[in-house]
């Protein structure tokens, strides 16, 4: 599309206005919130002169319909050092609005934001999710916080475990339709971790799986403990099976509970390392886009500061480039405990299958024991052969993560060198 037909199509009858796919609005405020800079993609938008826009609340822009649960998550993020993505609706000076899907991370003096033109079926679920939060607000009277929480209850309804995961899959999903409607090839590298992030997803599936098993499994040698204490004399071998079953599988049982729970979730962490990296990959490639058509010949940015600005952004993208590198080899030195942990439970469960294998042994040596035991044994095994098939398929799913983890820190590497050079030709021009 060329600009006049972008333009002269730019409004709609709802009195949104839209700017080109082709296009990205940038802005950069310092730690106030107060506007340092823009592009002019970002002017036009407003509908207002710079002398308006430089040193303002970025608020100005801030349209009455957004809800203030959304904006309490997306600066509480940045305020963490974090990168925030999010839908955002704006408002233009003398009325009308246009959305964006906006992504803003911290950056030397305060922070920036890229944005795009959504156009996927997520932004339209997210649009009716804001007009329905919006709307609690004002009937009745919620806090920032309280809106907040509804709101993650919501995404959390929508199959995301929190923001951050809704976050990552909005700047992939909302890239990728982009590159679509522009003809452009898909990131292979955004596509590698969209599905190394669904492998890592269906291993937390595995671990759920293995911790329901798990709570099943040490159970039984309490029901083996009761049956023993009618069938011998205390301390009889039954018994003593029973004793050793137990110690091991709550043993085994501390050990799966030591990487899947709380902060040590290595799964979990890997998950949030990869989204982070999605994300900043992201960020990275719309910055980049930016770096290549910078606004050089408005006159708003001419000369030094012009100068001073590109370079800014040319230091925002390399920093996120170098984020999403450091984020990619964390995940893959937890990817390596993940593939140790899992080694460590399947070793400790076929100790576990010696103690099970006594305990059938033993029953066998009367009709009464065998009579009395015979159901509880076959629901042990029943449970541990349920536990080995999902430690094996936990074990194969970790290798794969591993390589993919290695491949993409490799073509990170090799890719960075390359972008890195390229930005330099740019910032020589």
């Amino acid at each position: 599309m060329d600009r006049t037909t972008r333009f002269s199509a730019q409004f709609s009858d709802s009195g949104e206005a839209h700017f080109g796919y082709d296009e990205l609005i940038y802005s950069r405020t310092d730690q106030r919130g107060v506007i340092a800079s823009g592009n002019s993609v970002f002017q036009r938008m407003c509908q207002r002169p710079w002398p308006e826009l430089i040193g303002a609340p970025h608020r100005l822009i801030r349209h009455p319909d957004m809800p203030k649960g959304f904006f309490h998550l997306f600066w509480q993020l940045l305020k963490q050092g974090l990168p925030a993505a999010g839908y955002v609706k704006n408002a233009r000076a003398g009325g009308g609005h246009y959305w964006v899907l906006a992504a803003a991370a911290p950056c030397e003096g305060g922070y920036f934001s890229v944005r795009l033109r959504p156009s996927t079926p997520l932004f339209d679920t997210v649009k009716a999710e804001y007009a329905a939060l919006r709307k609690r607000e004002q009937d009745e009277n919620l806090s920032a916080e309280a809106s907040a929480a509804i709101l993650l209850d919501r995404l959390a309804a929508l199959g995301f475990s929190d923001y951050d995961a809704f976050a990552a899959h909005a700047v992939a999903t909302e890239i990728r339709s982009r590159d679509d409607r522009l003809g452009v090839e898909a990131s292979a590298e955004s596509a590698a971790l969209a599905t190394l992030l669904s492998s890592l997803i269906d291993t937390l599936d595995q671990q759920s799986r293995l911790v329901t098993q798990f709570a099943d499994l040490v159970l039984l040698p309490v029901n083996m403990r009761l049956v023993a204490a009618r069938l011998e004399p205390q301390g009889g071998p039954i018994s003593q099976i029973s004793v050793n079953y137990k110690i091991a599988s709550e043993e085994i049982s501390r050990r799966l509970a030591s990487i899947v729970s709380g902060k040590g979730n290595i799964c979990g962490r890997m998950a949030q390392r990869v989204r982070q990296s999605l994300t900043l990959s992201g960020f990275a490639r719309l910055q980049g886009e930016l770096v290549q058509n910078h606004d050089r010949y408005v006159a708003d940015y001419s000369g030094e500061d012009r100068r001073k600005e590109l370079d800014m952004l040319t230091g925002i993208r390399d920093a996120n480039l170098a984020q999403v590198r450091a984020a990619l080899q964390e995940a893959e030195v937890l990817a390596g405990s993940l593939n140790e942990a899992s080694s460590d439970l399947r070793r400790m469960i076929l100790g576990l299958d010696t103690i099970r294998i006594l305990a059938r042994v033993e029953s066998r040596k009367s009709v009464e024991s065998q009579t009395a035991l015979t159901a509880t044994i076959d629901r042990i095994d029943e449970v541990q052969g349920a536990i080995s098939e999902s430690l094996k398929k936990m074990t194969e799913r970790t290798f794969a993560i591993n390589a993919g983890l290695a491949a993409l820190h490799r073509s990170k590497t090799a890719n960075g060198g390359r972008q890195a050079s390229s930005i330099r030709r740019v910032v020589a021009e």
